[in-house]
This record gives C-alpha cells, structure tokens and sequence, in this order.
C-alpha cells in the first residue's frame, strides 16, 4: 500500500510513497500524472533549495525544547535494530504482518539516552511509534513528535479551491478545528472576523505573537498536518497539552512566476515513557479513516474520531452527515456501472426523482399566484377606494385571504429549500472524496476538479448548465407578486 524510507539520522521520515487505495484496489497517482506519464504520490516535501535543513523538522523527528538535546536528536545517527542496516538511508518493505524497526542513540556529551521504535503494518496505512528519552537516567517529561513538512501530494504545481495547500488538523478539547499556514507565519493572533474589524478600527487591541509560531491551547486527542485528499496524524495515548505548529516561507516557481509558499509543521506532543503513538499516514477517505479509528481503540488507544479530518466545509456536521450515505449510494452505483460519472447522472436523477413531488407542489402553487394574480390586484384596488365603514370590506378582506393562502408564493420556494442541504452535500462529497480523484469521465480527465479548458478559455460544461437554465427559466410561470403581498387594512 505504500513504501516508507527511513534515514538513521535522526530517525526520520525521508520518504513516503502511497501506492494504492486499500478501499478500492486502484492505484494512487501524483496530480502531476498523465495517462502516459504516471508518477508515484509522494508525500513528504524535498527541501526547498534556499533553505537551511536546521530550519525544517523532518517527519518523525524529536522536540524536547532543551536546545542540546534537540540538537543531538536531529544530528546524530541512530543505531537500528529489526532493519538489516547498520546505516543510511532504510526502505521498509512489509510482505505480510508487522515489522518493528527500532532506532537506538547514547549521547555521552548530554547523557542522553533516545530509542524511538516504530511498528509498521502491511494490510494498514496506520504505524505505530514509542519513544524513550531519559537524561542522566531522568525521564525527560515530554516530547514532541515532528508531522510535517506540508504533507500532502507533492506533485501539485499550483493550489487551487480543488486542490487546496495544506494545513494543520488538530482536535483539542473534543472540538476539531483547521490551522491555516498563512495565521502561522502571521504575526497576530486570529480573533475571528468580528474581532478582526473591531481590530481594524482600534475598537479591540490586536493580540500579537511570535512569527512562523502557532501554539494550540487546550487538552490534544490528535493532530496532523494534510491537504485536499491526504494526512499525516499523530494519536497520543492520552490527552497532552502543548500543541505548536510551526511555518518556513520559500519561493516556488510556477511557469516562471515566483509565488511564496508556506511549509507547516505540528509539533505534537507525545509521552516519552514507551507508550505507544498511532501515526496514520494515508488518504482521507472517510472509510479509510473509520477503520483507522476503529483499529486504534482495538489496540488500546483512545476513542477517536479520524473522519473529522476531512474538511466539509461550511456547516461540516451536516454536509458530513450527508455525505457519507450519499458517497455509499454512488459506490454502489459505480460498481454496477462501471463508471464513476455514469453513476453520478444516475445518482443525481435519483434525488431529482425523489424530490419531484415537492416540485411539483412548487410549481402547482406558483400557477395558482399566476392564475389569481388579477383577482388579487382587483381586491387591492377596491380595499384602497373603500371606507372602512362599508359594509362589504370585510367580506373582501375574506375573499383576499383566503386567496393569498391558497396562492402564497412561499409555499412554492419553500419546498425547494428542503432539498438545498443534499445537493451542498453531494456537491461535497465530490470535491473532497478521493474515490472521484482522477477518475475519468468521457472528455473530463478528473471528476474531482474543473473540467479541461477548450479553445483556450470556454468550458463545455458551464455552456450546457447555462443553455439548461434558459430552458427551465422559460418553463418557469412567471407571475407578478405585488399585488399578492398586499396587506389587507
């Protein structure tokens, strides 16, 4: 399912290749790929050329705060156990089972005693990790394990909405929330946009810290670092304190054009007594993540939520609650067809099917405003010319009653509102499911993104959903509501 390369160097992360989807069978490409020139999905970043290694943590590697230590951790090379190297660079292959590597350092200068053994599966994309640190034979309190560089698909040229940079995930105090690079490196604290303008116009004095240094409050249950479809998360066994992300600014060219990127880093931290670290390192499928989570309580970790990584956006509890059974129905779907896109059409008439009654409700009250619209206006004019001591005022203000209830317009938008959180979550469910990741779809070569440009600037779809909008606008009843939302005297 993947290859991982391991340096003895600080026992840290070099490499990690996924190779397939364990849910599905099909392999995994970098976005870089074409159908004649597939590239392997690597997710660890190669440093930036301009930037000093010392600037950067390397995946898996050790943070004490104690600069001696941590200059002992990140420099000296580990001796190893269980690999069948002595030194250099280690490429762990696991047939079947398990595989435990451990990395073994004795630093007479600090007294320093380090072993770091890491536990790889071969049917999981989950590794497990326990640390040992004593000083002088003193346990060191606390550590902090390295996640990062920017874990994501290195094989994107350009950050898009599809394709978006990656970013911290943590979930402390049993709430999940997303840390952005840019607030990283920003040199004030995010407030919030209301506090944000308050901020702007000195009604709230901003609140300022340190550059390229983001310290997360609050009890951890995990965090990680990931983009649109992929992550790295760390598990402790039990709930820590002292979260931190950090962020390195470089220049990446894009078709000649220099553009600043930011490469973060979680520091999280871990127990430095041998207790075991669940390390997932995979897609962010919402299967995937559930097994994970399942599997970590089954070896005595925490109960956990992994599914909380994927980013569903605005109102996530309920786009995700969506989602899930919706992407279900569409796998079931392609596994009769054979196509991801034939089973997103049949999957999309399904639910217009499925709402037809409300529309036609819709479209059934809105004929009938059309077709009372001139009594309306009648009643209306006549209720302005009355005295409010004739007699038949009353029996009018009856009839437009009566007529404004059978005939309200809202009752005609209002079922339309019932299906708009289905069609956000299986806009949803396409964008972030990497089940639709370079799946292709007639001319379209990935369902997860926009649609290749033709003739340089036009899209063939946008033209047939804006023909398709003409056709239904001209279906559509039109009818005059001011004379239906009169107000009777």
């Amino acid at each position: 399912m993947y290859e991982a390369t391991l340096d003895t160097r600080g026992a840290v992360a070099t490499s990690w290749i996924l190779k397939k989807n364990k849910s599905t069978g099909r392999p995994i490409l970098a976005a870089s790929s074409t159908r004649n020139n597939p590239k392997p999905l690597e997710l660890i970043t190669t440093p930036p050329a301009g930037i000093a290694p010392d600037q950067l943590f390397q995946p898996l590697r050790l943070v004490t705060g104690d600069a001696a230590l941590d200059s002992a951790l990140a420099s000296r090379n580990f001796k190893i156990s269980g690999g069948g190297a002595e030194a250099g660079d280690q490429t762990i292959d696991v047939p079947s089972a398990s595989k435990r590597i451990d990395f073994v350092l004795h630093d007479d200068a600090t007294g320093l005693d380090a072993t770091k053994s890491i536990t790889f599966f071969a049917d999981r994309y989950s590794v497990e990790i326990e640390v040992k640190l004593t000083r002088n034979q003193q346990s060191v309190p606390q550590a902090s394990l390295a996640i990062g560089p920017s874990i994501g698909d290195q094989g994107i040229d350009k950050y898009t909405f599809y394709l978006y940079a990656p970013e911290g995930i943590a979930v402390t105090n049993g709430a999940a929330q997303r840390i952005n690079s840019v607030e990283v490196h920003s040199d004030r604290v995010n407030t919030g946009f209301i506090n944000r303008l308050l901020e702007g116009i000195s009604l709230k004095a901003v609140v300022n810290k340190p550059v390229n240094h983001e310290t997360v409050d609050g009890g951890l249950q995990w965090a990680g670092v990931g983009d649109t479809y992929f992550a790295m998360i760390a598990v402790p066994p039990k709930s820590l304190g002292g979260l931190e992300y950090r962020t390195v600014s470089y220049q990446q060219k894009t078709n000649d054009k220099p553009e600043e990127r930011l490469l973060i880093t979680a520091l999280v931290p871990v127990p430095t007594d041998g207790s075991k670290t669940e390390l997932y390192v995979g897609p962010k499928d919402h299967r995937l993540l559930a097994t994970a989570s399942e599997e970590i309580k089954q070896a005595g970790g925490p109960q956990v939520d992994l599914g909380e990584a994927i980013n569903y956006g605005f109102l996530a509890w309920m786009r995700r609650s969506l989602a899930v059974p919706i992407l279900f129905s569409i796998n079931a779907l392609q596994r009769l067809t054979g196509s991801y896109g034939v089973a997103i059409i049949l999957f999309t008439i399904f639910i217009y099917s499925l709402f037809f009654p409300l529309k036609w409700q819709s479209s059934r009250k809105m004929k009938k405003a059309q077709k009372y619209a001139p009594r309306m206006k009648e009643l209306q004019e006549k209720l302005k010319s009355m005295k409010s001591t004739d007699p038949r005022m009353k029996e009018l203000q009856m009839e437009q009653l009566r007529l404004m209830k059978e005939a309200n317009p809202l009752g005609g938008c209002l079922p339309l509102l019932i299906q708009m959180p289905f069609l956000f979550a299986l806009y949803s469910a396409i964008t972030i499911s990497i089940d639709f990741r370079q799946a292709s779809f007639l001319w379209i070569p990935d369902l997860s993104g926009p649609e290749p440009y033709f003739l340089y600037f036009l899209r063939i779809l946008p033209i047939m959903f804006t023909g398709s909008m003409i056709v239904l606008q001209l279906l559509t009843p039109r009818l005059s509501l001011r004379p239906i939302l009169c107000n009777a005297k």
